[in-house]
Order: structure tokens, then sequence, then C-alpha cells
């Protein structure tokens, strides 16, 4: 019996790949560096690395901000968790803010 190539078999190939992108979640920090990216961009207040923490299990972001911080962005809060969901995939991003 004859093996086929794999330069032939591209659409199993592509249904792997498929596979992987619906199975692998991005990593913590990764939501992390992107929500910072994202606070910046829409209210202009710069977040820190170690203010924010995300919760994989959970996909709970939550900001350990003074509270006049937290109280400025929890009226973005819906803004900030919708670019979350365009720009990471809506499985992949925080489904809340605390």
């Amino acid at each position: 019996m004859k093996k086929k190539s794999p330069n032939e078999n591209m659409a199993q190939l592509g249904n792997l790949l498929e596979r992987y992108k619906k199975i692998l979640k991005p990593p913590q920090a990764t939501v992390e560096k992107e929500a910072i990216v994202i606070i910046k961009e829409l209210t202009n207040i710069s977040v820190l690395s170690h203010q924010l923490t995300y919760t994989v299990a959970t996909k709970t972001l939550v900001l350990k901000t003074p509270s006049i911080i937290r109280s400025e962005l929890k009226v973005h809060h819906l803004a900030i968790i919708k670019e979350l969901q365009s720009r990471l995939g809506a499985q992949n991003a925080p489904h809340t803010i605390l």
C-alpha cells in the first residue's frame, strides 16, 4: 500500500489547526496584558500589571487598584468586556470584572 504525501493532504492539516484553535486558550498573562492595553485605550487610565489578576477557571478579571480608579472603570466595564471579546474571541475573554 502506498502512503500519501503530507503535501497532498492539506484538508486534514487545516482541520487539525482549526481544532487546536478551538481547544487552546490564551494564557493568563496574555489576557491581563490585553486588558491593560484596552483600559488605556478606552479610558486613558494607566493600570499596572500587578494591579490586574485574571482567573481562567471563572473567567473573572479582578482589579486591585485604588477605589477611585475602580469606580471610574466601573462605568466602562461593558465596553472593556466587549473589546476583550472582539480581540481574544468570545470564548476566551473574561465575563466579569470585579
